[in-house]
């Protein structure tokens, strides 16, 4: 976040079920900081304060995004994350069928998003998941954007997430590359053109 930020490229997280008037360190409902990974940096947090000014402005309820896409206020980079019923790990009360409420919540997070001017400006849409169903196998990601190949398109090429992450240094160009992003293959065979 601090090399976004040093290089004048805004970004905010939006997080579904915090408050917004506190930056959110600790588990609250069915928010879960281990899937917001902003609030595990110092820099970000002031060193896991609550009340850091920074992390407020950042870190902001999901609820904001809508508006922020309507007046054309999103951030450059928006890392998203679902509530632990929609992220489709199904937590002590959430519906039974957590895919469907997962699909569900995807089916009008996308469409919000892509109806919007920054998206329509070039933009990409990075959903992917954080593990697999046990083991060393493939993990999900889908990419949308007026730039991606499109069509069902698929490759073979291994990636990792720290793939994802170099693809973000590019994207965005800050440099250096961070832990593995040094090493690994970027996303570029995804796009028609890309930076």
């Amino acid at each position: 976040m601090t090399l976004l930020q040093n290089s004048g490229v805004s970004w905010r997280s939006y997080q579904e079920g915090i408050s917004g008037s506190a930056c959110p360190l600790l588990n609250s409902g069915l928010y879960a900081p281990k899937h917001n990974p902003m609030v595990f940096f110092d820099d970000v947090t002031n060193t896991n304060n609550a009340s850091s000014a920074n992390c407020i402005s950042h870190v902001r309820p999901f609820t904001q995004l809508a508006t922020d896409l309507q007046n054309n206020a999103a951030a450059r980079y928006n890392f998203i994350t679902p509530n632990l019923c929609n992220d489709m790990h199904g937590a002590t009360g959430c519906p039974a069928d957590s895919i469907a409420t997962g699909d569900t919540w995807l089916s009008q997070t996308v469409p919000a998003i892509m109806s919007s001017a920054a998206y329509r400006n070039g933009s990409a849409i990075f959903i992917t998941w954080d593990e697999s169903e046990g083991g060393d196998v493939p993990i999900g990601m889908i990419v949308v954007s007026p730039k991606a190949k499109g069509h069902g398109y698929t490759n073979s090429i291994s990636y990792t997430h720290s793939s994802t992450l170099r693809t973000m240094e590019e994207i965005f160009a800050v440099q250096p590359f961070l832990g593995d992003a040094a090493n690994a293959t970027d996303l570029s065979d995804l796009f028609t053109s890309f930076p």
